[in-house]
């Protein structure tokens, strides 16, 4: 079952932006924020796109075989790519562990050899930003508050996304923890990474994509302050799960967490 699209939302606020500013401040200060952490894949930049787009081309390589139709190439690959992110996580080697499954269903080596080159090459395509996040992450440093990322890709392919994308203009290098690639975001994973940065759960706030390896995993460990990216395109089905809507709001951009500031200001535009 997939979390409720009906959610309370982060509404957009169009005051003046130091006001927001000021007021995102001492939002933080009431509820003891000392530091946003983000997701990176999905939350900050789109790499589900990239991934639709080279498994597409793989389909297309496959169903030129006459072996399967498109559509049967794709519960094939949809299935065992499912079953081995449980047991291998996101480690890019997985897509050749699938590759070899599918060879059984009668692939010639050279086809499969080239189907599992054309899905290696989503970690060479460069990534874009989620529309408004360079806005939103300029936003909150100039607010002074601490930010970090929290990622489930490996270090090599981590250190490219940092490279193409510039976010050396919004973190330091040692502001991006990597969890393992072989296993799973999990409350342990997540507890690690909030130790790394030398706070509490109750005192950061996640903004993340996947109810599953983001949103529920922080919630459980008492973080009281969770933001669920809604993207424009379908999450993975693995990731797809009900949330605490307590701690939870929704966010079309990282940019719209400008408007939480709104929740401590009078009718009158005072702070209180």
């Amino acid at each position: 079952m997939g979390y409720n699209r009906n959610m309370k939302q982060v509404e957009k606020w169009k005051a003046p932006s130091i006001e927001q500013e000021l007021a995102f401040g001492v939002w933080c200060q009431r509820r003891g924020i000392e530091r946003f952490l983000f997701d990176g894949d999905d939350t900050l930049w789109q790499t589900v796109p990239i991934f639709r787009k080279q498994i597409g081309e793989c389909l297309d390589l496959l169903a030129g075989t006459g072996t399967l139709s498109r559509e049967e190439w794709k519960i094939e690959l949809e299935t065992v790519n499912n079953r081995l992110f449980e047991t291998h996580g996101v480690n890019p080697n997985r897509w050749h562990l699938v590759m070899d499954e599918l060879e059984k269903k009668g692939l010639k080596k050279g086809v499969r050899d080239e189907a599992e080159g054309v899905l290696k090459q989503i970690y060479q395509t460069p990534p874009s930003f989620i529309e408004e996040t360079e806005e939103g992450l300029a936003f909150i440093k100039r607010s002074g508050v601490p930010m970090g990322i929290v990622t489930h890709a490996n270090r090599a392919w981590t250190n490219k996304k940092f490279d193409w994308l510039d976010l050396g203009r919004f973190f330091e290098p040692d502001e991006v923890f990597t969890i393992d690639e072989n296993k799973h975001k999990t409350a342990k994973s997540w507890a690690e990474a909030i130790r790394y940065f030398g706070i509490e759960p109750r005192n950061c706030a996640v903004v993340g994509d996947s109810p599953r390896s983001d949103i529920n995993p922080v919630g459980g460990l008492g973080v009281e302050q969770c933001f669920l990216i809604r993207n424009r395109y379908p999450l993975w089905s693995v990731h797809q799960q009900e949330v605490n809507e307590e701690i939870t709001r929704e966010i079309g951009s990282v940019n719209d967490l400008r408007g939480v500031g709104r929740e401590i200001v009078c009718r009158n535009g005072a702070i209180f």
